[in-house]
Protein backbone atom coordinates (compact mmCIF):
# COMPACT_ATOMS: atom_id res chain seq x y z
CA UNK A 1 0.00 0.00 0.00
CA UNK A 2 1.17 3.52 -0.81
CA UNK A 3 2.39 5.14 2.44
CA UNK A 4 0.59 8.34 1.50
CA UNK A 5 -2.72 6.50 1.80
CA UNK A 6 -1.83 5.55 5.37
CA UNK A 7 -0.80 9.06 6.32
CA UNK A 8 -4.04 10.74 5.32
CA UNK A 9 -6.28 9.05 7.93
CA UNK A 10 -3.63 9.67 10.57
CA UNK A 11 -3.71 13.33 9.69
CA UNK A 12 -7.30 13.56 10.90
CA UNK A 13 -6.14 12.90 14.44
CA UNK A 14 -2.81 14.70 14.20
CA UNK A 15 -3.50 17.92 12.32
CA UNK A 16 -5.46 20.90 13.53
CA UNK A 17 -5.89 24.25 11.89
CA UNK A 18 -8.22 27.08 11.17
CA UNK A 19 -11.82 25.97 10.78
CA UNK A 20 -13.39 26.07 7.35
CA UNK A 21 -16.26 28.41 6.53
CA UNK A 22 -19.61 27.36 7.92
CA UNK A 23 -20.95 24.40 5.91
CA UNK A 24 -24.24 24.94 4.10
CA UNK A 25 -26.71 22.61 2.34
CA UNK A 26 -25.83 21.54 -1.20
CA UNK A 27 -27.65 20.69 -4.40
CA UNK A 28 -26.40 19.25 -7.70
CA UNK A 29 -27.55 20.86 -10.95
CA UNK A 30 -27.45 19.33 -14.44
CA UNK A 31 -25.80 22.09 -16.50
CA UNK A 32 -25.34 20.19 -19.77
CA UNK A 33 -25.40 22.78 -22.61
CA UNK A 34 -26.72 25.45 -20.23
CA UNK A 35 -24.57 28.15 -21.83
CA UNK A 36 -22.05 30.52 -20.29
CA UNK A 37 -24.47 33.35 -19.53
CA UNK A 38 -27.11 31.21 -17.84
CA UNK A 39 -24.42 29.32 -15.92
CA UNK A 40 -22.89 32.52 -14.58
CA UNK A 41 -26.31 33.91 -13.71
CA UNK A 42 -27.04 30.78 -11.68
CA UNK A 43 -23.75 31.10 -9.81
CA UNK A 44 -24.54 34.76 -9.07
CA UNK A 45 -27.98 34.14 -7.54
CA UNK A 46 -28.35 35.66 -4.10
CA UNK A 47 -29.14 32.29 -2.50
CA UNK A 48 -25.89 30.72 -3.75
CA UNK A 49 -23.08 30.77 -1.18
CA UNK A 50 -20.50 29.00 -3.38
CA UNK A 51 -20.27 27.00 -6.59
CA UNK A 52 -18.08 24.12 -7.79
CA UNK A 53 -18.22 23.22 -11.50
CA UNK A 54 -17.68 19.59 -12.52
CA UNK A 55 -18.17 19.56 -16.28
CA UNK A 56 -21.80 18.68 -16.90
CA UNK A 57 -22.86 19.15 -13.27
CA UNK A 58 -22.66 22.01 -10.79
CA UNK A 59 -22.38 21.54 -7.03
CA UNK A 60 -23.90 24.51 -5.21
CA UNK A 61 -23.79 25.53 -1.58
CA UNK A 62 -27.07 27.35 -0.96
CA UNK A 63 -28.75 29.42 1.72
CA UNK A 64 -30.37 26.95 4.16
CA UNK A 65 -33.61 28.93 4.06
CA UNK A 66 -33.80 28.53 0.28
CA UNK A 67 -32.90 24.83 0.03
CA UNK A 68 -36.52 23.77 -0.49
CA UNK A 69 -36.89 26.14 -3.43
CA UNK A 70 -33.76 24.76 -5.07
CA UNK A 71 -34.79 21.12 -4.76
CA UNK A 72 -38.05 21.86 -6.63
CA UNK A 73 -36.26 23.29 -9.65
CA UNK A 74 -35.89 21.27 -12.86
CA UNK A 75 -32.50 19.63 -13.45
CA UNK A 76 -31.70 19.80 -9.70
CA UNK A 77 -31.07 16.77 -7.48
CA UNK A 78 -30.15 16.30 -3.85
CA UNK A 79 -26.64 17.36 -2.95
CA UNK A 80 -24.00 15.96 -0.60
CA UNK A 81 -25.29 17.32 2.69
CA UNK A 82 -23.71 20.21 4.57
CA UNK A 83 -20.42 21.21 3.02
CA UNK A 84 -18.00 24.13 2.80
CA UNK A 85 -15.77 24.65 -0.26
CA UNK A 86 -12.64 24.45 1.90
CA UNK A 87 -13.65 20.91 2.88
CA UNK A 88 -13.94 19.55 -0.68
CA UNK A 89 -11.48 16.86 -1.75
CA UNK A 90 -11.84 15.54 -5.31
CA UNK A 91 -10.66 12.31 -6.87
CA UNK A 92 -11.41 10.05 -9.78
CA UNK A 93 -12.45 6.58 -8.67
CA UNK A 94 -9.51 4.53 -7.43
CA UNK A 95 -8.85 0.98 -6.29
CA UNK A 96 -10.36 -0.24 -3.07
CA UNK A 97 -6.90 -0.55 -1.52
CA UNK A 98 -6.35 3.18 -2.15
CA UNK A 99 -9.83 4.45 -1.27
CA UNK A 100 -9.62 4.30 2.52
CA UNK A 101 -12.32 6.93 2.83
CA UNK A 102 -15.64 6.57 0.96
CA UNK A 103 -16.86 9.44 -1.17
CA UNK A 104 -19.90 11.53 -0.30
CA UNK A 105 -21.06 11.03 -3.87
CA UNK A 106 -20.24 11.55 -7.54
CA UNK A 107 -20.64 14.90 -9.28
CA UNK A 108 -20.00 15.16 -13.00
CA UNK A 109 -17.93 11.97 -13.00
CA UNK A 110 -15.76 13.01 -10.02
CA UNK A 111 -15.87 11.61 -6.51
CA UNK A 112 -16.31 14.28 -3.84
CA UNK A 113 -15.07 13.72 -0.29
CA UNK A 114 -15.27 15.84 2.85
CA UNK A 115 -11.95 16.59 4.61
CA UNK A 116 -11.01 19.17 7.24
CA UNK A 117 -9.28 22.12 5.61
CA UNK A 118 -6.10 21.38 7.56
CA UNK A 119 -6.05 17.81 6.25
CA UNK A 120 -6.47 19.06 2.69
CA UNK A 121 -3.43 21.29 3.10
CA UNK A 122 -1.50 18.28 4.39
CA UNK A 123 -2.75 16.06 1.55
CA UNK A 124 -1.71 18.56 -1.13
CA UNK A 125 1.83 18.64 0.25
CA UNK A 126 2.00 14.86 0.61
CA UNK A 127 0.82 13.85 -2.85
CA UNK A 128 -2.24 11.90 -1.66
CA UNK A 129 -4.53 10.72 -4.48
CA UNK A 130 -6.93 13.57 -5.29
CA UNK A 131 -6.97 17.36 -5.25
CA UNK A 132 -8.54 20.31 -3.51
CA UNK A 133 -11.21 22.44 -5.14
CA UNK A 134 -9.44 24.97 -7.43
CA UNK A 135 -9.57 28.58 -6.33
CA UNK A 136 -11.93 29.52 -9.17
CA UNK A 137 -14.25 26.62 -8.35
CA UNK A 138 -13.89 25.05 -11.82
CA UNK A 139 -12.74 21.44 -11.74
CA UNK A 140 -13.85 20.75 -15.31
CA UNK A 141 -15.91 22.66 -17.86
CA UNK A 142 -18.19 21.46 -20.61
CA UNK A 143 -17.16 23.21 -23.81
CA UNK A 144 -20.75 24.20 -24.53
CA UNK A 145 -20.63 26.27 -21.37
CA UNK A 146 -17.48 28.17 -22.31
CA UNK A 147 -17.91 31.88 -22.93
CA UNK A 148 -16.23 31.36 -26.30
CA UNK A 149 -16.54 27.66 -27.17
CA UNK A 150 -14.18 26.30 -29.78
CA UNK A 151 -15.89 26.16 -33.15
CA UNK A 152 -15.14 23.84 -36.02
CA UNK A 153 -12.28 25.01 -38.22
CA UNK A 154 -11.82 24.55 -41.95
CA UNK A 155 -11.50 20.87 -42.71
CA UNK A 156 -8.11 19.69 -43.95
CA UNK A 157 -8.58 17.04 -46.62
CA UNK A 158 -5.40 15.28 -45.48
CA UNK A 159 -6.60 15.09 -41.87
CA UNK A 160 -10.11 14.13 -42.91
CA UNK A 161 -8.67 11.25 -44.90
CA UNK A 162 -6.96 9.96 -41.77
CA UNK A 163 -9.99 10.50 -39.57
CA UNK A 164 -12.11 8.56 -42.03
CA UNK A 165 -9.81 5.56 -41.53
CA UNK A 166 -10.84 5.21 -37.88
CA UNK A 167 -12.95 2.07 -37.77
CA UNK A 168 -14.96 1.73 -34.55
CA UNK A 169 -16.01 -1.84 -35.36
CA UNK A 170 -12.39 -2.85 -35.87
CA UNK A 171 -11.45 -1.12 -32.62
CA UNK A 172 -14.22 -3.00 -30.80
CA UNK A 173 -12.98 -6.33 -32.18
CA UNK A 174 -9.42 -5.52 -31.07
CA UNK A 175 -10.62 -4.50 -27.61
CA UNK A 176 -12.68 -7.67 -27.27
CA UNK A 177 -9.72 -9.85 -28.24
CA UNK A 178 -7.49 -8.15 -25.66
CA UNK A 179 -10.17 -8.65 -23.01
CA UNK A 180 -9.86 -12.40 -23.52
CA UNK A 181 -6.34 -12.34 -22.00
CA UNK A 182 -5.73 -12.33 -18.24
CA UNK A 183 -3.67 -9.14 -18.25
CA UNK A 184 -2.99 -8.62 -14.57
CA UNK A 185 0.62 -7.47 -14.32
CA UNK A 186 1.45 -10.55 -12.23
CA UNK A 187 -0.34 -12.97 -14.53
CA UNK A 188 1.70 -15.51 -16.54
CA UNK A 189 -0.58 -14.65 -19.48
CA UNK A 190 0.60 -11.03 -19.63
CA UNK A 191 3.46 -12.04 -21.91
CA UNK A 192 1.02 -13.53 -24.41
CA UNK A 193 -0.90 -10.24 -24.48
CA UNK A 194 2.37 -8.34 -24.96
CA UNK A 195 3.32 -10.53 -27.92
CA UNK A 196 -0.16 -10.12 -29.41
CA UNK A 197 0.17 -6.33 -29.24
CA UNK A 198 3.66 -6.42 -30.77
CA UNK A 199 2.37 -8.58 -33.62
CA UNK A 200 -0.18 -5.89 -34.44
CA UNK A 201 2.54 -3.23 -34.43
CA UNK A 202 4.60 -5.40 -36.80
CA UNK A 203 1.61 -5.92 -39.09
CA UNK A 204 1.26 -2.15 -39.49
CA UNK A 205 4.85 -1.63 -40.57
CA UNK A 206 6.17 -0.38 -37.24
CA UNK A 207 9.54 -1.30 -35.77
CA UNK A 208 8.58 -3.18 -32.62
CA UNK A 209 10.61 -3.35 -29.42
CA UNK A 210 10.11 -3.75 -25.68
CA UNK A 211 10.94 -1.67 -22.66
CA UNK A 212 11.55 -4.08 -19.77
CA UNK A 213 11.46 -3.18 -16.08
CA UNK A 214 11.10 -4.90 -12.72
CA UNK A 215 7.75 -4.72 -10.95
CA UNK A 216 7.59 -5.42 -7.24
CA UNK A 217 4.47 -6.06 -5.20
CA UNK A 218 3.72 -2.51 -4.12
CA UNK A 219 -0.06 -2.74 -3.97
CA UNK A 220 -0.78 -4.83 -0.86
CA UNK A 221 -1.63 -7.99 -2.77
CA UNK A 222 -2.43 -11.12 -0.76
CA UNK A 223 -0.86 -13.56 -1.32
CA UNK A 224 2.18 -11.49 -2.14
CA UNK A 225 3.63 -12.26 -5.58
CA UNK A 226 7.42 -12.03 -6.05
CA UNK A 227 9.04 -9.27 -8.14
CA UNK A 228 8.81 -9.90 -11.89
CA UNK A 229 10.19 -8.47 -15.11
CA UNK A 230 7.48 -7.18 -17.43
CA UNK A 231 7.41 -5.15 -20.63
CA UNK A 232 5.94 -2.20 -22.43
CA UNK A 233 5.55 -3.20 -26.11
CA UNK A 234 6.49 -0.34 -28.45
CA UNK A 235 5.91 0.25 -32.15
CA UNK A 236 8.08 2.94 -33.74
CA UNK A 237 7.05 4.92 -36.80
CA UNK A 238 10.17 6.80 -37.90
CA UNK A 239 9.74 10.45 -38.81
CA UNK A 240 10.74 11.59 -42.28
CA UNK A 241 12.34 14.96 -41.52
CA UNK A 242 12.46 15.16 -37.70
CA UNK A 243 13.16 11.58 -36.60
CA UNK A 244 14.67 12.69 -33.28
CA UNK A 245 11.47 14.47 -32.27
CA UNK A 246 8.89 12.07 -30.88
CA UNK A 247 5.17 11.95 -30.24
CA UNK A 248 4.13 9.19 -27.82
CA UNK A 249 0.67 7.62 -28.13
CA UNK A 250 0.20 5.48 -25.04
CA UNK A 251 -2.23 3.40 -23.00
CA UNK A 252 -1.81 0.73 -20.37
CA UNK A 253 -2.69 -2.85 -21.28
CA UNK A 254 -2.67 -4.45 -17.83
CA UNK A 255 -5.94 -5.03 -15.96
CA UNK A 256 -7.12 -5.45 -12.40
CA UNK A 257 -9.83 -7.03 -10.29
CA UNK A 258 -9.91 -5.71 -6.74
CA UNK A 259 -11.27 -9.03 -5.52
CA UNK A 260 -7.87 -10.61 -6.17
CA UNK A 261 -4.81 -8.78 -7.45
CA UNK A 262 -2.17 -11.47 -8.01
CA UNK A 263 -3.31 -12.46 -11.47
CA UNK A 264 -3.96 -16.13 -10.74
CA UNK A 265 -7.56 -16.64 -9.62
CA UNK A 266 -10.23 -13.98 -10.15
CA UNK A 267 -11.20 -13.10 -13.76
CA UNK A 268 -9.64 -9.79 -14.77
CA UNK A 269 -10.89 -9.02 -18.30
CA UNK A 270 -10.39 -5.25 -18.09
CA UNK A 271 -12.32 -4.56 -21.28
CA UNK A 272 -12.92 -0.86 -20.66
CA UNK A 273 -9.99 -0.51 -18.25
CA UNK A 274 -7.99 -0.68 -20.35
CA UNK A 275 -8.23 -2.97 -23.33
CA UNK A 276 -10.19 -0.05 -24.78
CA UNK A 277 -7.20 2.32 -24.61
CA UNK A 278 -4.59 -0.16 -25.83
CA UNK A 279 -6.92 -1.13 -28.70
CA UNK A 280 -7.13 2.59 -29.41
CA UNK A 281 -3.34 2.79 -29.69
CA UNK A 282 -3.40 -0.14 -32.13
CA UNK A 283 -6.22 1.49 -34.12
CA UNK A 284 -4.28 4.75 -34.44
CA UNK A 285 -1.24 2.76 -35.56
CA UNK A 286 -3.42 1.25 -38.30
CA UNK A 287 -4.75 4.68 -39.28
CA UNK A 288 -1.23 6.06 -39.67
CA UNK A 289 0.21 3.00 -41.42
CA UNK A 290 2.02 4.08 -44.60
CA UNK A 291 1.42 7.76 -43.78
CA UNK A 292 4.55 9.91 -43.82
CA UNK A 293 4.99 12.07 -40.71
CA UNK A 294 7.67 14.62 -39.97
CA UNK A 295 8.19 13.50 -36.38
CA UNK A 296 8.59 9.96 -35.16
CA UNK A 297 5.60 8.39 -33.42
CA UNK A 298 5.98 5.84 -30.64
CA UNK A 299 2.86 3.72 -30.18
CA UNK A 300 3.18 2.18 -26.74
CA UNK A 301 1.14 0.03 -24.33
CA UNK A 302 2.30 0.24 -20.71
CA UNK A 303 2.23 -2.49 -18.08
CA UNK A 304 2.19 -2.08 -14.30
CA UNK A 305 -0.23 0.84 -14.45
CA UNK A 306 -2.67 -0.70 -12.01
CA UNK A 307 0.08 -1.05 -9.39
CA UNK A 308 0.98 2.65 -9.60
CA UNK A 309 1.84 3.77 -13.16
CA UNK A 310 5.09 1.81 -13.06
CA UNK A 311 5.43 1.13 -16.78
CA UNK A 312 5.16 4.78 -17.77
CA UNK A 313 7.14 5.94 -14.75
CA UNK A 314 10.10 3.65 -15.43
CA UNK A 315 10.02 4.53 -19.13
CA UNK A 316 10.08 8.28 -18.43
CA UNK A 317 12.84 7.81 -15.87
CA UNK A 318 14.90 5.93 -18.47
CA UNK A 319 14.48 8.83 -20.93
CA UNK A 320 15.49 11.30 -18.25
CA UNK A 321 18.58 9.25 -17.43
CA UNK A 322 19.60 9.02 -21.09
CA UNK A 323 18.82 12.66 -21.85
CA UNK A 324 16.24 11.64 -24.45
CA UNK A 325 13.24 13.07 -22.64
CA UNK A 326 13.75 16.31 -24.59
CA UNK A 327 12.92 14.37 -27.75
CA UNK A 328 9.33 13.81 -26.62
CA UNK A 329 7.34 16.78 -27.89
CA UNK A 330 3.84 15.54 -27.10
CA UNK A 331 2.10 12.64 -25.37
CA UNK A 332 -1.47 11.41 -25.91
CA UNK A 333 -2.82 9.04 -23.25
CA UNK A 334 -5.87 6.80 -23.77
CA UNK A 335 -7.46 5.11 -20.75
CA UNK A 336 -11.11 3.96 -20.58
CA UNK A 337 -12.69 5.02 -23.86
CA UNK A 338 -15.82 2.95 -24.05
CA UNK A 339 -18.56 3.73 -21.52
CA UNK A 340 -21.10 6.49 -22.02
CA UNK A 341 -23.22 7.04 -18.92
CA UNK A 342 -25.35 10.04 -19.85
CA UNK A 343 -26.18 9.88 -23.56
CA UNK A 344 -24.44 13.00 -24.95
CA UNK A 345 -21.16 11.07 -25.51
CA UNK A 346 -19.25 12.93 -22.82
CA UNK A 347 -15.49 12.81 -23.40
CA UNK A 348 -13.01 14.35 -21.01
CA UNK A 349 -9.75 16.00 -22.10
CA UNK A 350 -7.30 16.74 -19.28
CA UNK A 351 -3.91 18.29 -18.71
CA UNK A 352 -2.31 20.70 -16.24
CA UNK A 353 -2.55 24.49 -16.09
CA UNK A 354 0.93 24.74 -17.65
CA UNK A 355 -0.41 23.15 -20.84
CA UNK A 356 -3.98 24.47 -20.74
CA UNK A 357 -3.68 25.85 -24.28
CA UNK A 358 -3.79 22.25 -25.51
CA UNK A 359 -7.38 21.96 -24.29
CA UNK A 360 -8.47 24.47 -26.92
CA UNK A 361 -6.62 22.58 -29.63
CA UNK A 362 -8.29 19.28 -28.74
CA UNK A 363 -11.69 20.95 -28.43
CA UNK A 364 -11.33 22.47 -31.90
CA UNK A 365 -10.22 19.11 -33.31
CA UNK A 366 -13.31 17.48 -31.82
CA UNK A 367 -15.61 20.21 -33.12
CA UNK A 368 -14.14 19.76 -36.60
CA UNK A 369 -13.64 16.01 -36.90
CA UNK A 370 -15.73 14.44 -34.11
CA UNK A 371 -18.68 16.81 -33.51
CA UNK A 372 -20.70 13.99 -31.94
CA UNK A 373 -18.57 14.31 -28.77
CA UNK A 374 -19.58 16.46 -25.82
CA UNK A 375 -16.15 17.69 -24.75
CA UNK A 376 -15.39 18.38 -21.09
CA UNK A 377 -11.99 19.92 -20.37
CA UNK A 378 -9.94 20.17 -17.21
CA UNK A 379 -6.59 21.71 -16.40
CA UNK A 380 -6.63 19.97 -13.01
CA UNK A 381 -5.69 16.47 -14.13
CA UNK A 382 -4.61 14.01 -11.46
CA UNK A 383 -2.02 11.27 -11.29
CA UNK A 384 -4.41 8.47 -12.16
CA UNK A 385 -3.03 7.39 -15.53
CA UNK A 386 0.06 7.19 -17.69
CA UNK A 387 0.25 10.81 -18.82
CA UNK A 388 1.25 11.81 -15.29
CA UNK A 389 4.99 11.16 -15.34
CA UNK A 390 5.32 12.65 -18.82
CA UNK A 391 3.73 15.83 -17.47
CA UNK A 392 6.09 15.73 -14.49
CA UNK A 393 9.02 15.60 -16.91
CA UNK A 394 7.78 18.71 -18.71
CA UNK A 395 6.27 16.97 -21.73
CA UNK A 396 3.06 18.56 -23.05
CA UNK A 397 0.65 15.70 -22.43
CA UNK A 398 -3.09 15.18 -22.66
CA UNK A 399 -5.37 12.51 -21.21
CA UNK A 400 -8.36 11.67 -23.44
CA UNK A 401 -11.09 9.39 -22.04
CA UNK A 402 -14.70 8.92 -21.04
CA UNK A 403 -16.12 11.15 -18.33
CA UNK A 404 -14.50 9.49 -15.32
CA UNK A 405 -13.99 6.04 -13.84
CA UNK A 406 -16.49 6.93 -11.11
CA UNK A 407 -19.41 6.55 -13.52
CA UNK A 408 -18.43 3.05 -14.71
CA UNK A 409 -20.18 0.45 -12.51
CA UNK A 410 -17.87 -2.41 -13.61
CA UNK A 411 -14.60 -0.65 -12.76
CA UNK A 412 -11.99 -3.20 -11.58
CA UNK A 413 -14.52 -6.02 -11.51
CA UNK A 414 -14.83 -9.31 -13.35
CA UNK A 415 -17.86 -7.78 -15.08
CA UNK A 416 -15.68 -5.32 -17.00
CA UNK A 417 -16.44 -7.09 -20.27
CA UNK A 418 -17.27 -5.74 -23.75
CA UNK A 419 -21.00 -6.42 -23.36
CA UNK A 420 -21.19 -3.96 -20.44
CA UNK A 421 -19.65 -1.02 -22.30
CA UNK A 422 -22.62 1.21 -23.19
CA UNK A 423 -22.30 2.96 -26.60
CA UNK A 424 -18.68 1.88 -26.77
CA UNK A 425 -18.26 2.18 -30.53
CA UNK A 426 -19.80 5.64 -30.69
CA UNK A 427 -17.79 7.10 -27.83
CA UNK A 428 -14.44 5.47 -28.57
CA UNK A 429 -14.84 6.16 -32.28
CA UNK A 430 -15.29 9.86 -31.59
CA UNK A 431 -12.35 10.04 -29.19
CA UNK A 432 -10.10 8.25 -31.69
CA UNK A 433 -11.14 10.61 -34.48
CA UNK A 434 -10.24 13.59 -32.30
CA UNK A 435 -6.93 11.99 -31.33
CA UNK A 436 -6.14 11.10 -34.96
CA UNK A 437 -6.59 14.74 -35.93
CA UNK A 438 -4.34 15.86 -33.09
CA UNK A 439 -1.72 13.24 -33.87
CA UNK A 440 -1.69 14.48 -37.47
CA UNK A 441 -0.98 17.97 -36.17
CA UNK A 442 1.60 17.03 -33.56
CA UNK A 443 3.46 14.51 -35.71
CA UNK A 444 3.40 16.84 -38.67
CA UNK A 445 1.56 16.34 -41.96
CA UNK A 446 2.63 19.22 -44.21
CA UNK A 447 1.26 22.53 -42.83
CA UNK A 448 -1.93 21.77 -40.96
CA UNK A 449 -4.46 24.11 -39.44
CA UNK A 450 -2.88 27.17 -41.02
CA UNK A 451 -6.24 28.93 -40.56
CA UNK A 452 -5.45 29.56 -36.91
CA UNK A 453 -6.33 26.22 -35.37
CA UNK A 454 -3.20 26.41 -33.22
Amino acid sequence: MDLRQVLLPLAFAAVSGAAAAEPVPTVIVDIHALGADRLQAMKNESSVRWAAEFGNELLLGVDPARLGEWTKRPRVRDGLGLLAPEEIWIRDHVCAHQALQPALGVVGGYEVLRQPASVIRFAERSGVVGSALPANGVVAREQRNEAHPKAATAVSSAVQNLVDRVDAERWFATMSALASFNRNSFSPALGAARDWISAHFDANGLVSSRFTFTLENLSNCTPSPPPINIDNPIGLKLGQTLPDEWVVVGAHYDSRNVARCDGTVAPQPGANDNASGCAGVIELARVFANVATERSVLFMCFSGEEQGLWGSRRYVESLQASGEISKVKHMINLDMLGYDASGPLDARVETTAAHAALLGEYSAAAATYAPELNIITSSSTGGGSDHWYFLGAGVPSVFTWENGASVYPHYHKETDVPANMTRARELAGGILKMDAAMLAQKAGLATLFADGFE
